[in-house]
C-alpha cells in the first residue's frame, strides 16, 4: 500500500480520533522543548561562566546533573503521550477493522496507525521547535551586569537538535506499535492474541536493586578520595550508579502498581458486600495493568520529588553542620567568623521543586486521559449495565473505587522509596572528632610579636579543642506528606471530574451508536 493510499486512512476518524493526534502533537512538542533546553544547558563550554544569574548554570560541575533532571522531565511526558495513544481505541480499532474487510492486511493496518502518529508527532516536533526559538528571543534579558537568567546565549549543536529532531517522533511511533502488539484486526473486529498471567511481586526485587545502587555511591566515592584517579572514571562510575539506582526504583514502583492492584481487587472481591465494591474487585482483577499505565508518570514525579526533598534535607543539615564548626574553629582562631551565603542551596532545590510541579501537572493531565480512556472503552459495558437496571451510583462508586484504592499504597511506597534513595547514597556525616588547633599564647609580660618567633612559639604551644557538631538529618515528613497528599488530592479531583464523562456516555442512547 503507497503513502498516498495510507495517507486519507490515516487522517480520517472522529473527534476522538482528532483528539488523540492533538494531545500527541501537545506531548511531542513538550518533549521536544525540554531536551533542547537539556542540549542547551550541555552547550555552555566555559569551565566556571560568570554570566548567568543563577549559579547551577554558572558551574560547570553541576551543568550535567541540570541537563540530566531535565532528560529525567521526559519520562512523564512521554507516558503521557503514551497514554494520549490509547484514546478512543475502541473506536479506531472498529475503523480499522473496516479497512480490514476491504481488503487490507495486518501489516497495513499498523503501518496506517504509525502514520497517524508520525504526522501528530512531526507537527508538534516543528511546534516544539518554534517554542523554543522564541521562547530565546522572547527570555533573553541580561541585567545590567549582562548576566541572563537563562542560557538564551548559546545554541546546541546541529547534531544535538537533529538527534532531538529524529528521536521524539521515532520514540513515539514505537509506542503507538507497541500498544498494538498485542492485538490483531480481524475483519470481523478485534481479537486480542495471547494473555496475561497474574501479576507478581518480581517488581520488589528492582527496587530493593535501585536501592543498593544508590548505597554504593558513598562507599565508591570513599575508595576514589582514597585512590585518586587522573581521568573521569569517578564521575563515570557514580553516575552509573545513581542512574542505575533511579531507574530500577521507577520500573519497580511502575511494574509493581500491577500487582499491588491485582491484590486490592482480591480483596475487595474477598471482603466487600457492595456492589460497587464487587464491580471495582473484579475490574481491577481483570486489568491489574491499568494502574501502571493510570499512574506511572505520577509515580515516577514522586520519587524525583521525594529524593529532592530528602536530598535538601540532607544539604541543609550538612551546611548548618559546617557552619557551626566553622565558627568554633574561628573561635579558636581568635578571628572574625564570616558566615557563608546558602540561598545557593535553597535556590537549587526551589528549581528541582518547580521541575517536579510540572511534572506533576503533566502526570495529572496522563491521568484525566487514561480515565477518559476507561469509560470510553467500557462505554457499551457500562451502557448495558445501566440499561439492565443497574444505577448509575453504583457505577460511579465503582469507578470512584477502581481509581483510588491502588492509588494511595503506590503514593506511600513512592514518596517513602525516594526520601529512603538520598539516605543511603549520601549518609548521615556523623564525624563526632572534637576540633583541635595549636595556638601559641603568649607568656604574661611578653612582646606583642613574641609568637612571631620560630623557637618561642614551639615552646608555648597549646591545643585549644571544642566539641564537632555532628551532622543530623532529619526525614522531612511535612515536605513527603504534601507531596503524598497532594497527589491523592489530585487523583480524586480528577476522578471527580471523569464522573462527568461516566454519566455522558451511560445514556440508553449509547447502545445505538457504541
Amino acid at each position: 500500500m503507497r503513502v498516498l493510499t495510507i495517507l486519507p486512512l490515516a487522517l480520517a476518524g472522529d473527534r476522538l480520533d482528532r483528539a488523540r493526534v492533538v494531545l500527541t502533537a501537545v506531548g511531542a512538542a513538550c518533549g521536544t522543548v525540554t531536551l533542547l533546553a537539556s542540549a542547551t544547558v550541555l552547550s555552555v563550554d566555559a569551565p566556571r561562566a560568570a554570566k548567568y544569574t543563577n549559579d547551577l548554570l554558572n558551574e560547570s560541575g553541576l551543568r550535567p546533573g541540570v541537563a540530566f533532571g531535565m532528560v529525567l522531565m521526559t519520562i512523564p511526558i512521554l507516558t503521557f503521550v503514551a497514554q494520549c495513544s490509547r484514546l478512543g481505541a475502541p473506536a479506531r480499532d472498529r475503523r480499522l477493522a473496516a479497512i480490514r474487510m476491504a481488503g487490507a492486511t495486518p501489516r497495513q493496518v499498523v503501518e496506517i496507525t504509525a502514520l497517524e502518529t508520525a504526522l501528530a508527532s512531526l507537527v508538534g516536533v516543528a511546534s516544539g521547535f518554534v517554542v523554543y526559538f522564541a521562547g530565546r528571543a522572547l527570555l533573553d534579558a541580561p541585567d545590567a551586569q549582562g548576566r541572563r537568567p537563562l542560557p538564551t546565549d548559546v545554541l546546541p549543536h546541529t547534531v544535538a537538535m537533529a538527534g532531538v529532531a529524529l528521536f521524539v517522533p521515532l520514540f513515539i511511533i514505537a509506542l503507538a506499535v507497541l500498544t498494538m502488539r498485542r492485538v490483531v484486526i480481524t475483519p470481523l473486529g478485534v481479537v486480542r492474541t495471547g494473555s496475561r498471567r497474574r501479576p507478581s511481586a518480581w517488581p520488589g526485587a528492582l527496587i530493593l536493586v535501585g536501592i543498593g545502587a544508590c548505597a554504593l555511591v558513598e562507599p565508591s566515592h570513599r575508595y576514589f578520595v582514597s585512590h585518586p584517579q587522573r581521568n573521569d572514571l569517578p564521575v563515570i562510575v557514580i553516575g552509573i550508579l545513581l542512574a542505575i539506582g533511579f531507574l530500577a526504583v521507577s520500573i519497580g514502583l511502575v511494574a509493581g502498581t500491577g500487582w499491588i492492584t491485582y491484590l486490592i481487587g482480591r480483596i475487595l472481591h474477598r471482603h466487600t458486600r457492595r456492589p460497587a465494591g464487587l464491580l471495582a474487585g473484579r475490574r481491577l482483577m481483570a486489568d491489574p495493568w491499568s494502574g501502571s499505565r493510570t499512574f506511572a508518570a505520577m509515580l515516577v514525579a514522586l520519587v524525583v520529588g521525594s529524593t529532592a526533598a530528602g536530598l535538601s534535607a540532607l544539604t541543609v543539615a550538612t551546611v548548618e553542620a559546617q557552619e557551626e564548626n566553622n565558627r568554633r574553629l574561628a573561635h579558636l582562631l581568635g578571628e572574625t567568623y564570616q558566615p557563608t551565603d546558602a540561598a545557593f542551596y535553597e535556590r537549587a532545590y526551589q528549581i528541582v521543586g518547580y521541575a517536579v510541579s510540572v511534572s506533576m501537572v503533566i502526570a495529572a493531565a496522563g491521568l484525566l486521559v487514561a480515565l477518559t480512556d476507561g469509560v470510553l472503552s467500557r462505554r457499551r459495558a457500562l451502557t448495558s449495565l445501566v440499561a439492565a437496571g443497574t444505577p448509575r451510583g453504583i457505577l460511579a462508586r465503582a469507578l470512584v473505587w477502581q481509581t483510588l484504592t491502588p492509588v494511595v499504597p503506590a503514593v506511600a511506597i513512592a514518596v517513602l522509596v525516594g526520601v529512603l534513595l538520598p539516605r543511603f547514597a549520601v549518609p548521615d556525616a556523623n564525624d563526632t572528632a572534637p576540633i583541635e588547633v595549636r595556638r601559641c599564647v603568649p607568656s604574661p609580660g611578653d612582646a606583642a610579636d613574641a609568637c612571631k618567633n620560630a623557637a618561642y612559639d614551639t615552646a608555648h604551644q597549646v591545643l585549644l579543642t571544642a566539641e564537632r557538631v555532628p551532622v543530623t538529618v532529619d526525614i522531612p515528613w511535612s515536605r513527603i506528606a504534601l507531596l503524598g497528599t497532594s497527589a491523592v488530592a489530585a487523583t480524586i479531583a480528577i476522578t471527580l471530574f471523569g464522573l462527568f464523562f461516566l454519566r455522558m456516555n451511560t445514556r440508553i442512547t449509547e447502545l445505538r451508536t457504541s
